[in-house]
């Protein structure tokens, strides 16, 4: 729209909703394709963080910001994730098989005597944002190595963890099986793992639904698709489960595009795979959060299956946006106003 329209529009929504401008521009409002309605819709960041107080009490959203609490609900009630291998900190740790692991030899070992496993991830117990996260692939020879998926170094344990932990060592880590991803997900960005954030919310009426998904992808060299990392969100259809558009996620830069900065491949009209499975798994994983009736889901996609990477009880409010509708209509049922 125009310059003048768009700030008569700022201007009616600071009356009528309290949006100030920098919201109208995060949530890409310029746009004159959205119903003036809709606008209405969109919240300010107050009334988003109210909305996730009324709906899921801050004491229990330490179940989604610590790794070792989420991993064991969902091993509990048997949802799939990324396999668990190991729990390490400066203190020591111990493996999936409840060995002890007392120095990063002792981690070392661990990696080496699992045959089955080729690449593994390190993810800090307490981070988000993709801080901290590292992967590398296992080569066995006369001793366990790493080699970086990140720029290809190969190292022994203690020195790998030294050169891309050692910042954060303060942290207590997890160490899981890097997944495999599905051909259909590699294709958008290969070295990043790609996944599907789904938004499911519990309505009044207690029916669990699914409010709306968009595809998040890496940029090249990245291992992680976050928006910290330059990555961005594309638009998913969840009737049709194909892609649309995609949309940055840095509030700077608000048009939409399709092909791929990196690589200038075409991500839109593109089929995902296993829709019903993730309409099954996102309604299984809201069912067993204790006190929860919104929650924002990363599903990664394997060969075989969906996978749920983590779950999130304050996603960020950036993703309705994406998803292509206000706050008001995704969220206005589910414990919140309309």
């Amino acid at each position: 729209m125009s310059f003048h329209r768009q700030l008569g529009e700022i201007g009616a929504l600071m009356v009528c909703s309290r949006l100030g401008p920098g919201n109208y521009h995060k949530y890409r409002l310029w746009q004159a394709s959205i119903p003036w309605k809709e606008k209405l819709g969109y919240w300010h960041d107050q009334k988003y963080y109210a909305f996730l107080d009324r709906v899921n009490p801050y004491s229990y959203r330490i179940m989604a910001r610590n790794k070792v609490l989420a991993k064991a609900l969902l091993r509990f009630y048997g949802i799939p994730d990324a396999e668990y291998i190991a729990f390490f900190s400066r203190h020591g740790g111990v493996s999936a098989n409840g060995s002890e692991i007392a120095s990063l030899d002792d981690l070392g070992r661990v990696l080496g005597e699992n045959a089955a496993l080729s690449r593994v991830c390190f993810k800090p117990v307490e981070g988000s944002g993709g801080d901290g996260f590292c992967a590398a692939e296992i080569m066995r020879d006369r001793e366990t190595r790493l080699r970086s998926l990140a720029d290809g170094a190969e190292l022994s344990v203690p020195e790998y963890i030294e050169r891309y932990l050692g910042r954060c060592l303060a942290s207590d880590y997890i160490v899981e099986s890097y997944l495999e991803q599905h051909p259909a997900l590699a294709e958008f960005n290969p070295s990043s793992l790609n996944t599907l954030r789904v938004w499911v919310g519990r309505s009044r009426n207690g029916q669990i639904e699914i409010l709306g998904a968009y595809l998040r992808v890496g940029r090249a060299g990245c291992l992680v698709d976050n928006r910290l990392s330059g990555g961005f969100g594309i638009a998913v259809d969840f009737d049709t489960f194909m892609t649309r558009v995609a949309i940055p996620q840095d509030g700077k830069t608000g048009q939409a595009f399709r092909d791929h900065p990196d690589s200038g491949i075409d991500m839109g009209d593109r089929q995902l795979p296993f829709r019903k499975e993730v309409i099954d798994l996102s309604r299984r994983v809201l069912e067993v959060l204790p006190s929860t009736q919104f929650v924002g889901l990363d599903v990664a996609f394997t060969p075989d299956r969906p996978v749920l990477i983590e779950f999130n009880l304050a996603p960020s409010a950036i993703g309705a946006s994406v998803i292509g509708k206000s706050h008001a209509s995704l969220l206005g049922d589910i414990g919140g106003e309309g």
